[in-house]
């Protein structure tokens, strides 16, 4: 195979600069339920809703698991947790290339969780994605939206109005490099 796109190499793997987490670049979940197979790896972070545009696991009992085309070296993360009403989420995301020795990479297990999430980490070598989530207050189950890596943007502090609004919230920017206009994509909240 041959291209004139250059890479950056660490540790001789990759470091993607764009999303490697999609179905054209051939990532795939392998655990986790969902009514649309890859309905986390779509892209799509505005049409969900109670019944449909999500991948979600019973707590205590599975993951939502991600597997990328190759091992790559991953920095950052970006997740959209269902966010149709008030609740809020715990979780732990860990990386393996094996699935057999995993990383925590983030822990976010003692800290209520909504919409958009942004992780940043020392870069690891990653094939494997592996999220759990720990706590939901409306339910038993743990529902992530959209899952990117490495993530594709610039985030700061959610600055909302609403009440109750933890300062671990974040919103983001999207920035679409291919796009003339750079678009954001909002939080939904129903």
């Amino acid at each position: 195979m041959f291209t004139h796109k250059t890479f950056t190499l660490e540790q001789g793997l990759i470091v993607p600069a764009e999303n490697v987490a999609t179905i054209a670049e051939c990532a795939s979940v392998i655990e986790g339920v969902s009514r649309s197979r890859n309905a986390l790896l779509n892209g799509d972070t505005r049409n969900y809703d109670w019944d449909s545009g999500y991948t979600c696991h019973q707590l205590g009992s599975g993951a939502i698991v991600v597997q990328l085309a190759q091992p790559y070296m991953i920095g950052s993360i970006r997740l959209l947790l269902w966010d149709c009403d008030d609740r809020s989420y715990s979780y732990y995301i860990e990386v393996s290339t094996n699935q057999q020795q995993w990383t925590m990479v983030a822990d976010r297990t003692k800290v209520p969780c909504r919409s958009w999430q942004t992780i940043t980490f020392d870069r690891q070598p990653t094939c494997f994605l592996r999220i759990v989530g720990t706590h939901n207050t409306a339910n038993e189950v743990f529902h992530c939206v959209h899952f990117e890596c490495p993530s594709q943007t610039i985030s700061h502090k959610e600055e909302s109005g609403e009440e109750g609004s933890s300062s671990e919230q974040v919103a983001s920017i999207t920035l679409r490099v291919s796009s003339a206009n750079a678009g954001s994509e909002r939080s939904q909240t129903h």
